[in-house]
């Protein structure tokens, strides 16, 4: 008696688990109505594989039919992050992407989160050295990193720091190639954004570095809401780069795009 109560419970709960994970999948895919639901968004690959893993063992039970449905559910949900993730590594890289050579110039961006209290800033100057980008968009730029990358203005003289109210999380954009003429850097409010006209060998393109808050309850969608003028001035040729603190399938990141005219680099 004791071992079927126990194996109900266990079924009970297994079916709980399951039910509460499709809820919360479903709400991330209507993010648009509300950026609390766009915050389950983030989480659709973990819960995605936890529904599975709840359905797998309901299918030698009485609710074998909405544990199949819940496991196809799972895999629709989970597909639909295929796209912007990388199963070929399963180690940190760089991110990267090579230009092919059409006998045409070949220039360089470098995206970095320095993380604010960063304890090694000598790596990621050499980091700087050894990649020599012609771009560079950096996120928590703190006042110590504002130190660490004057090491540098040498070879990056072309160069706007905006810095958030709290010293911590402001934003950078170096360039080797010079700003457009007649044009003026720009740092958006509380150090979110900066933007920059910079000159390809006689073609500007404007350069972008975001960082954005974490999404509900934190400001991140207000703060895009306020970055709607900056990101619509962006050119057709803009280059966007930096920490959006969501998921590259949310809600946050499509309405960014959106607003900037961008699309999302896998």
């Amino acid at each position: 008696m004791e071992r079927a109560s126990l194996g109900t419970l266990l079924i009970s709960v297994a079916f709980l688990a399951m039910l509460a994970c499709s809820i919360a999948l479903v709400a991330g895919f209507f993010g648009t109505l509300h950026p609390a639901f766009d915050s389950f968004s983030h989480f659709r690959v973990h819960l995605a594989v936890l529904m599975a893993l709840c359905a797998l063992p309901l299918l030698a039970t009485t609710f074998r039919l909405q544990a199949a449905v819940a496991l196809l559910f799972a895999v629709a949900a989970f597909a639909t992050t295929s796209g912007s993730l990388s199963f070929s590594r399963l180690w940190p890289v760089e991110a990267a992407y090579e230009a092919k050579n059409e006998d045409r110039a070949i220039y360089k961006l470098l995206q970095m989160n320095l993380r604010y209290d960063n304890p090694t800033p000598k790596k990621v100057l050499s980091l700087i050295g050894r990649t020599n980008p012609d771009v560079i968009t950096l996120d928590e730029v703190s006042a110590m990193w504002a130190t660490e990358l004057g090491y540098i203005s040498s070879a990056y003289p072309y160069r706007i720091l905006c810095p958030y109210p709290n010293g911590i999380f402001g934003v950078a954009l170096l360039s080797r190639r010079p700003f457009a003429a007649g044009t003026e850097a720009r740092c958006e409010r509380r150090g979110a954004m900066a933007t920059a006209t910079v000159d390809f060998g006689g073609i500007d393109v404007d350069v972008a570095a975001i960082h954005l808050s974490w999404p509900w309850p934190r400001e991140q969608y207000w703060q895009i809401g306020e970055l709607t003028e900056p990101l619509s001035a962006l050119g057709e040729t803009a280059i966007m780069a930096g920490d959006c603190n969501a998921a590259p399938w949310s809600a946050a990141v499509r309405r960014v795009a959106a607003l900037g005219g961008l699309t999302v680099m896998p």
